[in-house]
């Protein structure tokens, strides 16, 4: 009897942990990413440029995104550097945000826009007054400036997570 609900819990089984007859689903490596980041960023080699990276389910489909905060003079101003918010894709990515003039920390709030989480970022330098603004996803991207509509000055005291970027960056090239 108990041999006939077999057939019912292996499928089931195999949904669960992703893996049917030894293919399992193909995540992005660090070596992913710094590989991608080469690629998408198309400059030439300057070994100044560094990426913090830290990953957060934005979206809540069990797949972590990617947040990588880029420094160095190709990326950096007065007014902050180049943040991107990458999707997994097997094993490479999607950018859904490039957000330039962002300062740390970067936080994920609880409120969310379109089923993905809304970002906190530091604004300030480059002539303006420093600030935390809301970036909320718009069913595509995250907004590219931080001190224009769509994006906005959170409110204060507004709950979120900081996200655990390192303290030191990791050489682009």
């Amino acid at each position: 009897m108990r041999g006939k609900w077999l057939w019912l819990i292996y499928p089931v089984a195999l949904l669960i942990t992703g893996d049917c007859l030894g293919q399992q689903a193909l995540k992005p490596t660090d070596t992913d990413l710094k590989t991608f980041l080469q690629s998408y960023l198309k400059e030439a080699p300057d070994t100044s440029t560094r990426f913090l990276s830290a990953r957060f389910d934005l979206n809540e489909d069990a797949k972590p995104e990617t947040i990588v905060y880029l420094t160095g003079p190709s990326w950096c101003g007065s007014g902050g550097c180049l943040m991107l918010v990458l999707e997994s894709a097997n094993s490479s990515f999607k950018v859904v945000g490039r957000t330039t003039i962002v300062w740390p920390p970067i936080r994920i709030f609880e409120s969310r826009s379109h089923r993905w989480h809304n970002i906190g970022v530091r604004v300030g330098g480059g002539g303006i007054q420093g600030y935390e603004a809301v970036l909320s996803f718009d069913g595509k991207t995250y907004p590219k400036n931080p001190t224009v509509p769509p994006a906005r000055k959170a409110a204060e005291n507004i709950k979120g997570l900081m996200l655990p970027l390192p303290d030191v960056g990791t050489p682009l090239y």
